[in-house]
């Protein structure tokens, strides 16, 4: 018993635990307060079933279950406990703080007022529902002081099996003509007028099917096959980062900031960079370093700039948020703690310390690493997907393996160690396990009845960690279960979700270590590019430039069999061969450009050398 206690020490407790104590001890004094109230302060029969109502949603009308409205009464606490579950599923999926509470003492005050429920004002005889309160208590008590474990501060990595692991990406490597068809999805979205949301999914902007969240994955999908397939072309790529960055800072992809900040946080302030929103600011910051791009977040509201803040702007921000923060990690929905929204976030301050040359990641790593083990992972190392950082509880979440499988994506950016070993554990998991029983049967994306999203960021994360095995596997049961279709030349599936189609392109793109390279090295400007090429005439299969040549390989994604292009970043007024008949040489202007007319029959290779 002694042992026992030595451990149960709150002084040495992490965070979320001397915060679940905190909220056992209020709860404890309201129900002191409740029993003292009844006990000894002899209030009316009202009285007494407001009071009950107070220790325990529903209970007060278990006050009124006489022998001749026993079932009415129950229905009533039945149905007053069953709106208070609801306001708890809506204080998780919109961050509403108020909710639970309000209906708490509404239901309190329907219990003091028998005659609103059509209840004769009877009390019960016995005095059982006194009891409930005080022995919920003690349940809690007893649930909270046996489930203490000291939180392990640190961790060895295990060694993952080397079975199946994919190989580093070839210089070699080109997108086939299938993945172009299927690139094309996400060009499509990306490249039409910035105003307008085609081909997005509009579902609600609470949870992971929101707008905001498809703009974050198509931008890092196209960046991914981009720095794996065509790091020296800037054509439509870049206008297609410009305006995923427009509209991630459209008012309708920001605005749920104005209810989630005053019902969650009770505060007016719209803006969604300012404090703790990192679902925004988060993702959006990842999304802007890996762009490449040098320009600013606008949000804009009625077609006016509104705000305005650079990359480096919204990661020292992050980067100050989190030294401040009680549990070392940040909030995504108000007072919602996630692990996998932490990581996002990390990654891209990491991502901006390689673009502006800053040094916030380092500083910042330890500590990071730190309240991800304590606050972030249960005792036994698997990820929780959420805590509540009012209460310190992280309650059990469906979603299945993925919830272990894909933050391993974004964490092999920041502890590759870390990442093996949570990876090494996924993989023991599937190896044993029935994959359809792993894998939850709805594609969070767009709440739809598949596993597309859960086999696609399984993939993905399979990818980047180097397991192919895993890789191969998600990909076969996701074309089993949701085959693919082309129409017009683009490829897609029906039944999935755009957030599960740029998570798939990214699971076929990245490539080992390709997110972790992607932060740490950022976008490569040396040597020739491709300038400009005419989307969808031009699919870009690979653009790889060497110091005075670019090799090329392009398809035709219409019926156009002639295209011009445009060659940037070549030496002035020099010549260049170009490995067609006609023309056989182009020159570069006094800016270093040059056009060419480029036939295109199926695969066309094409490479582009100084001549000296």
């Amino acid at each position: 018993m002694q042992s026992y206690l030595h451990n149960f020490n709150l002084a040495r407790a992490t965070r979320s635990r001397r915060q679940q104590g905190r909220i056992l001890l209020l709860y404890g004094l309201l129900v002191g307060v409740v029993e003292a109230g009844i006990l000894l302060g002899d209030p009316g029969d009202r009285t007494r079933a407001g009071l009950l109502g107070l220790a325990f949603p529903g209970l007060g009308f278990a006050g009124w279950a006489s022998t001749d409205q026993l079932w009415l009464a129950l229905g009533w606490a039945a149905a007053s406990l069953s709106a208070f579950g609801l306001a708890l599923l809506i204080w998780f999926g919109t961050g509403n703080v108020l909710a639970p509470p309000v209906l708490w003492g509404v239901s309190a005050m329907f219990a003091s007022r028998p005659d609103w429920a059509g209840l004769d004002p009877v009390p019960l005889s016995a005095d059982w529902p006194v009891a409930v309160g005080p022995a919920l208590w003690n349940i809690a008590a007893v649930v909270w002081i046996g489930s203490w474990r000291r939180p392990r501060s640190s961790r060895t990595p295990a060694v993952t099996a080397n079975r199946d692991r994919a190989p580093v990406p070839d210089a070699s490597d080109e997108l086939s003509f299938e993945d172009l068809q299927r690139q094309r999805l996400l060009l499509d979205r990306a490249l039409q007028p910035v105003q307008d949301f085609r081909g997005f999914e509009w579902r609600d902007q609470f949870q992971t099917a929101a707008i905001r969240y498809q703009v974050n994955f198509l931008s890092y999908a196209l960046a991914t096959t981009r720095a794996r397939y065509a790091p020296a072309a800037d054509a439509y790529f870049e206008e297609a980062q410009a305006k995923l960055l427009h509209k991630i800072g459209d008012h309708r992809l920001w605005r749920y900031w104005r209810l989630e900040n005053a019902w969650g946080r009770l505060r007016l302030d719209a803006d969604p960079v300012f404090d703790e929103n990192i679902m925004y600011s988060g993702f959006t910051a990842l999304q802007m370093a890996l762009s490449g791009l040098p320009d600013d977040l606008v949000l804009r509201r009625r077609d006016r700039e509104w705000r305005r803040y650079s990359l480096d702007g919204i990661a020292g921000r992050l980067a100050d948020q989190y030294r401040a923060s009680s549990y070392g990690l940040l909030a995504c929905e108000p007072n919602w703690i996630y692990p996998l929204c932490n990581l996002i976030t990390a990654a891209g301050i990491k991502a901006s310390d390689t673009r502006n040359r800053t040094t916030r990641w380092p500083a910042m790593a330890d500590d990071f690493r730190g309240a991800l083990l304590r606050e972030g992972m249960r005792v036994d190392g698997r990820f929780i997907a959420f805590r509540s950082a009012l209460t310190g509880i992280a309650p059990p979440a469906p979603g299945g393996i993925v919830m272990q499988s894909f933050p391993c994506f974004f964490l092999n950016v920041l502890d590759p160690g870390l990442a093996e070993e949570q990876w090494h554990a996924v993989r023991v998991e599937l190896d044993r396990r029935d994959w359809r029983k792993l894998f939850w049967p709805v594609d969070v994306g767009n709440y739809g009845f598949s596993r597309a999203a859960g086999y696609a960021a399984t993939a993905a994360a399979a990818a980047e960690i180097g397991d192919a095995g895993v890789v191969r596997e998600c990909l076969e049961r996701l074309d089993a279960e949701c085959p693919s279709r082309s129409e017009g030349g683009v490829i897609h599936r029906h039944r999935a979700s755009l957030w599960a189609h740029c998570l798939e392109t990214i699971a076929r793109s990245v490539g080992r270590d390709g997110l972790r390279s992607m932060v740490a090295t950022g976008q490569q400007t040396a040597g020739p590019r491709l300038a400009r090429a005419a989307y969808p005439d031009i699919l870009i299969a690979r653009a790889v430039a060497g110091a005075r040549s670019l090799d090329l390989v392009l398809y035709p994604g219409s019926e156009a069999t002639v295209s011009t292009i445009e060659i940037g970043g070549l030496l002035p007024g020099r010549h260049y061969l170009t490995g067609l008949a006609q023309p056989k040489f182009l020159q570069a202007d006094a800016a270093g450009v040059a056009t060419i007319e480029v036939p295109l029959r199926g695969r066309t290779p094409l490479s582009i050398e100084l001549f000296v």
